[in-house]
Order: structure tokens, then C-alpha cells, then sequence
């Protein structure tokens, strides 16, 4: 009898989660509701929660809450199929209504806690950007000018004493003072590392937010070059940026207009390197003549940044490649992994923009 009650109270729970999913599929598809009721009105709130719970302590809670979630879902999935075997139809079935329950508590939660933020009103609208006719010239000229800018930086600049800690805290202030993208929310803006350590290498993750403890994190042992930029762009995930060419962006026109040669180096570094793979796919000719513009020291770094990653490719860093391209697919970024290189067309449009307006 106590079963039959406790399966009544999982397929109620299920039958409600199957509800709000339906009423989240609804919002989804008004962008200008998500971007003024919920990405500014409901998420800037909500943040001081997990804020309040987790933003003071020292290491990544969220990756506590990811390994109990796997493991509850492993031992429900396990379990049911292990009874099955037996023949116990009855506790198989309990056990599958748990894991069921567990998915989808999980998925409501994402979504209502956070990922709606993947549907708001893109900052191209908010900003008036025009990406949708981006001209061969136009980037060829913003490729050039951060090409020279990243030589000019990276002359003057030693990267071996630069320090991360002060970096994460640098930038935490940066993105709170900010005056420029009235979207952000500023309720929780924290740095954390991962509690796998250099194991994240292995994921080929330089970065990652995790959107039930609303924590973001930077791995502490990725190349220097890139370091301020990860951190800026993570950083506008917990803001409530959803699209990476977006956080790409976002990181972009922070960290270059900061009077530090480092985080001006990273920004540049970053969008020359974005501008050079775009022109790879439209001409491999003229790919190979801006490439050799770069300085011995740049080129270098580029150089550091492969071997470094080199060293921990294999099957899974390529699993989580196909696992994330595929999370990007199906959270309203049809292009997958291609949409961190779409941010060539925002700061090309912004470049140009900038130079009409002055």
C-alpha cells in the first residue's frame, strides 16, 4: 500500500513537471517577455539565492551538486534495470518513476533557475548591431587593426608575472562597474575553480558556468594568454548571458578598453584569433597572409595555446565536444560549438559602429 502511495506522489510529480515544461516551451518563444520579465526582472533576483548559499564558499558547491545528480540517476537507472532482470516488475517500475521524476526535476529546474536566458532578445537587437551583412572588407580592416594592437600589446607585455588571483578579482570588479551592457545582472558576480582541478583540461573545458548553483569557474591551470578573456566570459553567464559568441563579445569590449596591457592582450588575442578562423573557411589564401602578420611572440602563444591542449586530447575531451555541441543545439544555438566563432560578426559590427559614430 505505501508503494502504491508513493507511486501515485511520483506520477503526480512527473504529470506537473510535464506541465511547467509545456508552460517554459511557451515563454520560450517570446524572446521580449524573457528579456524584461524574467532575464531582468526574475533572474537578478532569484541570483542572491544561490548567492547567499554558495557565492561564500571558497570551492565549487556546483560541482558537489553535479556528482550527486549523476550518481542518483546512475542508481535509479541501475537499480531498475537490475530488478528487471530479477523480474521484479514492481520495484523496477518504482525505481524508473525516480529516475524519471530526478530527469525531469532536474531539466524544470535548469530552465526556470537560469536557462531561459538562452531565449532572450539577442544583444546584435539591444545594441543595433548589423551582423546580418557582414562585408569580406570590413573584416579583413578590424582583423588588421587587432592584429597590430596584438603585436603592439604583447611587445611590452611579460606574461609570466601576471597573476591569476588578482586577474579573477580585477575582473570581478570590472564586470560589476559596468555601465555599458544595461542587460547584465549584477546580483552574484564570483570566479571559482573547478573541484576537479586539472582534470577539466582533460574536457578541454577552459571555462564553465554551472546553472544550479549559479557558479562560475575558470581553470586555473589554462595558458595565461586566455586567461582574462575566460574569466570575463564566464563571468557573463552568471550575468545572465546565454549565447557564447554573446559572453565572447561581452569579454571583448570589457577587457580592451581596461588600461591593462594583459586583459587588453587577452581580448585582442582572442579576436584575432576568431577574425583568422573566419577567413580560413572564406579564403585560405588570405588567411595564410594576415596569419603572417602576426609577431614571433603572438604566434608563439598561439603555438603554447595547441601543445598545451595536445596534451590532454583524446576520447574525453572528444566526448564532451559532442556532448556540449549538442547541449548548444538543443538551447536555441543551432549552430553548436561554430557559435563561440560568431562573435566575429558582432565585433566586426561593433568595430564599424564605432568608427561611423566618431
Amino acid at each position: 500500500m505505501a508503494n502504491t502511495k508513493s507511486n501515485i506522489i511520483y506520477y503526480k510529480w512527473i504529470g506537473i513537471s510535464i506541465i511547467l515544461l509545456i508552460g517554459l516551451q511557451f515563454f520560450q518563444s517570446n524572446p521580449n517577455w524573457i528579456e524584461h520579465s524574467y532575464s531582468r526582472g526574475f533572474y537578478p533576483i532569484y541570483s542572491y539565492i544561490p548567492k547567499i548559499l554558495f557565492g561564500w564558499i571558497p570551492f565549487s558547491v556546483g560541482d558537489i551538486l553535479y556528482a550527486v545528480i549523476f550518481l542518483g540517476l546512475g542508481y535509479y537507472l541501475i537499480t531498475a534495470i537490475l530488478q528487471l532482470f530479477k523480474k521484479n516488475v514492481a520495484i523496477a517500475g518504482r525505481q524508473l518513476l525516480k529516475f524519471i521524476a530526478l530527469v525531469l526535476t532536474v531539466y524544470v529546474f535548469f530552465y526556470a533557475a537560469w536557462a531561459l536566458n538562452y531565449f532572450r532578445v539577442p544583444i546584435s537587437k539591444q545594441l543595433d548591431l548589423k551582423v546580418d551583412t557582414i562585408l569580406l572588407e570590413d573584416h579583413l580592416n578590424v582583423l588588421d587593426q587587432h592584429i597590430q594592437m596584438a603585436n603592439s600589446l604583447r611587445a611590452q607585455l611579460d606574461l609570466s608575472s601576471q597573476d591569476r588571483e588578482k586577474a579573477n578579482h580585477m575582473i570581478e570588479e570590472l564586470m560589476e562597474s559596468d555601465q555599458q551592457f544595461k542587460m547584465l545582472s549584477k546580483s552574484q558576480i564570483k570566479i571559482k575553480t573547478p573541484l576537479v582541478g586539472s582534470f577539466a583540461s582533460y574536457f578541454g573545458v577552459s571555462g564553465y558556468f554551472n546553472p544550479f548553483s549559479n557558479e562560475a569557474h575558470v581553470n586555473g591551470d589554462m595558458p595565461l594568454t586566455s586567461y582574462p578573456f575566460t574569466v570575463a566570459h564566464e563571468l557573463s553567464h552568471q550575468m545572465g548571458i546565454g549565447f557564447e559568441d554573446e559572453c565572447n563579445f561581452i569579454a571583448f569590449v570589457k577587457l580592451r578598453n581596461v588600461n591593462n596591457p594583459w586583459f587588453q592582450y587577452a581580448a585582442y588575442y582572442e579576436s584575432l584569433n576568431y577574425l583568422l578562423r573566419t577567413l580560413y573557411l572564406v579564403d585560405q589564401s588570405r588567411f595564410e597572409e594576415y596569419k603572417a602578420k602576426l609577431s614571433a611572440k603572438v604566434r608563439a602563444d598561439i603555438k603554447m595555446d595547441q601543445d598545451f591542449w595536445k596534451r590532454y586530447a583524446g576520447w574525453i575531451s572528444d566526448a564532451s565536444g559532442l556532448f556540449y555541441n549538442q547541449y548548444l543545439k538543443h538551447n536555441n544555438q543551432a549552430e553548436g560549438m561554430a557559435r563561440y566563432g560568431m562573435v566575429s560578426r558582432l565585433i566586426i559590427a561593433w568595430e564599424k559602429k564605432n568608427s561611423l559614430s566618431t
